[in-house]
């Protein structure tokens, strides 16, 4: 039995959202002043300690984010256009490479006059998988309940591995293993016709000149026997470690406490204290800058129901794994009431999201996004369907935004090709994500070229 969870474990590897995550972000050297440009929840709700993992005490989360907003009101004396910059990673991000993203942007930001807070969130591989194995039920955690009936959890996510053979090898056959488009495919019409339509409407286009599909025999990945086998147990696997990674995106700003009879306000974590301390202190003088990646998006729109008050200047979604149903829902009607924000939907080119491939091709094709419009999460109508995949957000861009004002708010971003810019999806963060002209689709080549 031992073995086989190992073994299970390992393929949580490849489909607890691979692509999300930059593998580039370098160790740290523990620093100091961290805390002043990160927090990070655990999957629990609390608050840790950047320099050590430790929970912080929920007696001393004000003082830490007090720290943060006199840190910040500090360096404003110095740059007076200093911008808050509130970035939310994505899954698949341990606490040591989301910790190292702080201390390797934080000066070229404050160069650029952005304050960092770097929102982080425990999105590791292996713990998702585990939690949804052995302790959550129903979507609560039970400690002893839990670890006694996960054989039954096991064996359904097994069987319903067995059960979606027919289905996945479908896709690897027909879709998956062939990333090929005709010029003049259904798909490239439907989204020919669509942007035709979003052109004549109010929305501001950032479309890259290199951004035609791909010839008929341009990819083309030979059938794999290894990605036939592995495909069944990401389907069938993949569906709980999802889902509890779901879980942790609504425990950034809310913890488990609350529905255990503690009052609300002592269950929010320490990034929903930090929005609320911000706006006590400046209401809505400051320049703020709401930019999530993937999965980080979630957690945007999280923060954007609770803080409809708050005027965020700009809100960037980057390769946004969020619904385009959660744009109508959310971001359309704070941007009906906010009419001084600016939205934008970032893109990869539809065809590296397409191609992108994981373990030497060894399972099914395509980036994160096509992973969940696939079958991670129930599509049961296209308004299910990622906001981050070109394609859908062109197709689905009025019924996302009906209101024509609101469209002059909207920008639509989508990258090239080849052309230096990011090709993957767990790229972006090796880009400057905070500068307008990265949103725009203005800039190529690494932060550090």
């Amino acid at each position: 039995m031992k073995s086989t969870i190992k073994l299970l474990l390992c393929i949580i590897t490849a489909i607890t959202l691979s692509a999300c995550s930059s593998t580039k972000v370098s160790l740290m050297d523990k620093e100091k002043d961290v805390q002043l440009y990160q927090i990070y929840i655990n999957e629990e709700g609390q608050l840790l300690d950047p320099k050590n993992e430790k929970v912080i005490p929920r007696s001393h989360e004000q003082s830490y984010v007090k720290d943060i907003i006199a840190n910040y009101s500090k360096i404003k004396k110095n740059k007076p256009k200093l911008e808050l910059t509130v970035f939310i990673h994505g899954g698949l991000n341990t606490h040591n490479n989301a910790t190292s993203r702080v201390k390797d942007l934080k000066k070229e930001m404050l160069d650029n006059n952005k304050y960092p807070l770097f929102i982080s969130w425990n999105s590791g591989p292996f713990t998702n998988y585990f939690d949804h194995l052995f302790l959550l039920r129903n979507g609560e955690k039970f400690k002893f309940l839990g670890p006694i009936s996960f054989p039954f959890i096991l064996l359904e996510d097994l069987s319903r591995s067995v059960a979606r053979i027919p289905a996945s090898t479908y896709k690897i056959l027909f879709s998956q293993n062939s990333a090929i488009k005709s010029y003049d495919s259904k798909e490239e019409k439907d989204y020919g016709n669509a942007l035709d339509n979003v052109d004549k409407e109010n929305f501001v286009l950032h479309n890259s000149p290199n951004d035609t599909g791909f010839g008929f025999t341009d990819w083309f990945s030979v059938i794999n026997p290894i990605k036939l086998a592995s495909s069944p147990f990401i389907d069938g696997l993949g569906k709980g470690a999802w889902n509890s990674m779901l879980r942790r995106t609504d425990l950034v700003l809310i913890n488990d406490s609350s529905h255990e009879g503690v009052p609300l306000k002592d269950a929010t974590t320490a990034a929903n204290l930090f929005f609320e301390m911000f706006y006590s202190t400046y209401k809505n003088d400051e320049t703020i800058n709401l930019i999530g990646h993937s999965m980080g998006t979630i957690v945007a729109n999280n923060i954007i129901s609770q803080y409809q008050h708050m005027e965020f200047d700009n809100i960037v979604y980057l390769a946004a794994a969020c619904s385009i149903k959660d744009l109508t829902q959310v971001v359309h009607p704070y941007l009906l009431k906010n009419t001084q924000s600016n939205f934008y939907n970032v893109t990869l080119n539809p065809y590296n999201d397409i191609a992108e491939n994981f373990a030497f091709d060894f399972t099914p094709r395509g980036s994160l996004l096509m992973w969940i419009d696939q079958f991670l999460e129930d599509t049961n109508s296209f308004s299910d369907k990622t906001a981050g995949f070109w394609f859908n957000i062109i197709r689905g861009a009025q019924k996302a935004f009906p209101d024509k004002e609101v469209q002059k708010q909207v920008h639509l971003t989508q990258f090239g090709l080849r052309d230096g810019s990011p090709e993957k999806h767990g790229d972006f963060s090796e880009y400057p994500f905070w500068k307008e002209d990265f949103w725009k689709g203005d800039y190529t080549g690494g932060s550090g070229k």
